[in-house]
């Protein structure tokens, strides 16, 4: 889900729209679930349980639920995921666009103005003449939300600064927030005044906003009140302004960061020497040896976090030191920041770090309760983990920690990886569960797939060539070569070989796998059975019906799969299929049998439901 949600947030950043999260982990999980995950967006903590005040007013029963809001507060949609989220939330979008671009026509000023800046917010460029046609609006605050739209659009702004640091004041924080944004972009001089009024309101965000105007103009002027906020509890306030402090530099930015260097405890330490150093104040960079020691793993994390914005700093030695630290997060900041290095000692450090990390996490695996974090700790190694990962392959203690490290290492991606794993199903005494874990690295070889699924169909052993099948059905891999391998493998010599090959050329829906699925169905081997009932629903005709109900009749055992295909085939051959399995089945089948024929959806399920019913008055 988390993959989506990211991708959602940036395709719709400037949108009218936001996601909101809600937690019901323990605050410990909370935080490394936000990292591992992350989580940019604005996410509410719900008292550390399920049953916590939000879930509970908002009649939450499962996790995750999901509602999409649209612009009145209204709950439109209930639990979509995926594209039908991606449709709901595009369908609702498209409608409050609509409405703002009427509004902006209203009779009531307010309405034309939030209008005017909703749709600038949002980019709609379309909207940017009626927007534009406002500017000669007769109430002056629409005039200024209409130029804050204008410049959000992307307009020149020379022309309309005097409006903007009008709208610095305006009733509505939003705007406030924009406009600050765009004079500081703008580097208005003429701006100052307002902005350093600005950093006195009392809403955080609109402080924030005019924080980062100020840091842009190199507004000497906003020291005193920067250097002041640069105490407040709200972090995201006090960082901004520490930030600030060294955009302005010069002889009063510099002395306030000074002033506050002073203080060794600081909890912004890190931010305040890394702002002073981009202040110009060289020095300042020594302090970073000294915080990578820190006992405070919250220290040596922000320090590391800040070596990349300190242009100008030998930051190499100071890697590799963070590279060897205790905390894990620490050591995957420095090794993203090393990654692609050709320096030979980084190349080796780098290594020996991957390998530690993997000897740690990887026994996590064996621990439901640990388990999902350390998979998810091991994915951000890196493919270069792969090799190492693969080795622990042979000595996992259990099949979830097989299956585990088996799909870390698929999405690690590593292409020597498929190869090496396609190796070792080759080998005819390898376990079956085993050998289903290999196949899903293999399988992640991508177009890659083939050759190794045809070099196992060489094997004088069918569970190797079976493994070469079951690749192809992983990848799912459609290309003339695939359909050419598998149509040749319906010749094998061993009948769950054939059947296997059939059952993957049915998923797209190859007619001469038709007789081979049918074979399957009157085979004495249970597996190639399931296969045959599974594979033939995917065949509207009569040899396919009259084959499942034939299978159904004579392996009572299968009775339920075989009426589920039947019903899945969903044609009037599948109902008087099921029909004869009704008259000649067990008993302990035909409540199913009736269910699933009152579930079919052509006329013909109603009629042989009808006939049966008259059969069994008639006997009566």
């Amino acid at each position: 889900m988390y993959p989506h949600e990211r991708s959602l947030v940036k395709r719709l950043a400037n949108q009218p729209f936001v996601l909101i999260g809600i937690n019901s982990d323990p605050k410990t999980r909370l935080r490394t679930a936000m990292k591992a995950n992350n989580i940019t967006w604005r996410s509410f903590w719900d008292g550390g349980n399920t049953g916590g005040p939000i879930a509970r007013a908002w009649g939450v029963r499962s996790w995750p639920t999901i509602y999409v809001v649209d612009d009145r507060g209204v709950i439109r949609y209930k639990n979509v995921r995926g594209p039908k989220m991606d449709t709901a939330v595009d369908t609702l979008l498209t409608r409050a666009t609509t409405k703002l671009t009427q509004d902006l026509s209203s009779v009531k000023p307010e309405e034309r103005g939030m209008a005017a800046f909703y749709l600038g917010s949002a980019g709609a460029k379309g909207a940017r003449k009626a927007i534009a046609n406002l500017m000669e609006d007769t109430d002056p605050v629409v005039r200024q939300r209409a130029a804050t739209a204008l410049a959000l659009l992307g307009e020149e702004t020379k022309p309309l600064l005097e409006l903007l640091r009008k709208a610095v004041t305006d009733k509505s924080t939003s705007v406030q927030i924009a406009s600050l944004g765009v004079l500081g972009r703008a580097r208005d001089a003429g701006a100052n005044a307002v902005v350093v009024e600005a950093l006195t309101t009392k809403d955080s965000g609109v402080r924030v906003a005019a924080i980062g105007a100020a840091g842009e103009l190199r507004a000497s002027a906003a020291v005193g009140s920067l250097k002041r906020l640069s105490s407040e509890k709200d972090t995201g306030v006090s960082h901004a302004a520490i930030a600030a402090l060294g955009l302005i530099g010069g002889a009063d930015g510099t002395a306030a960061l000074k002033e506050l260097a002073a203080q060794p405890e600081h909890p912004a330490r890190v931010r305040i020497a890394a702002a002073l150093f981009q202040s110009g104040d060289k020095a300042s960079g020594d302090a970073f040896k000294a915080f990578l020691a820190d006992k405070s793993s919250v220290v040596r994390r922000d320090a590391v976090a800040a070596l990349a914005s300190l242009k100008g700093l030998e930051t190499r030695a100071l890697y590799l030191k963070a590279i060897r630290d205790d905390d894990q997060e620490i050591r995957n900041l420095a090794r993203k920041a090393l990654q692609g290095s050709k320096d030979a000692a980084v190349r080796k450090a780098l290594t020996e770090v991957i390998a530690k990390d993997v000897k740690d996490l990887v026994p996590q695996l064996a621990n439901r309760s640990t388990a999902q974090a350390a998979s998810k700790q091991l994915q951000s190694l890196g493919p270069a983990a792969a090799p190492l990962l693969m080795k622990h392959m042979g000595e996992a203690k259990s099949l979830s920690e097989q299956f585990t490290l088996a799909r870390v290492i698929a999405e690690l991606k590593n292409p020597e990886m498929a190869p090496l794993a396609a190796e070792e199903l080759k080998n005819p005494k390898l376990v079956r569960n085993t050998r289903f874990a290999f196949e899903q690295i293999a399988a992640s070889a991508g177009k890659g797939v083939v050759p190794l699924a045809r070099d196992l169909l060489q094997s004088e052993t069918a569970d190797v060539r079976q493994s070469g099948l079951r690749l192809l059905l992983r990848a799912g891999s459609s290309s003339e070569e695939a359909r050419s391998t598998l149509e040749s493998a319906l010749k094998d010599k061993s009948v769950s070989v054939r059947v296997l090959a059939a059952y993957a050329l049915a998923q797209k829906g190859n007619k001469a796998a038709l007789p081979v699925l049918i074979e399957a169905t009157r085979s004495s081997d249970s597996l190639s059975k399931q296969y045959g009932m599974l594979g033939l629903p995917l065949y509207k005709t009569k040899a396919a019906s009259d084959a499942i109900a034939d299978a159904i009749l004579k392996t009572p055992l299968l009775g339920r799969l075989g009426v589920q295909s039947l019903q899945r085939q969903g044609t009037a051959d599948a109902a008087r299929a099921l029909g004869r399995v009704l008259r000649d089945g067990p008993a302990e089948l035909k409540d199913t049998v009736r269910q699933a024929l009152g579930r079919m959806k052509v006329p013909e399920a109603k009629k042989v439901l009808q006939e049966a019913s008259k059969a069994k008055a008639t006997k009566e």
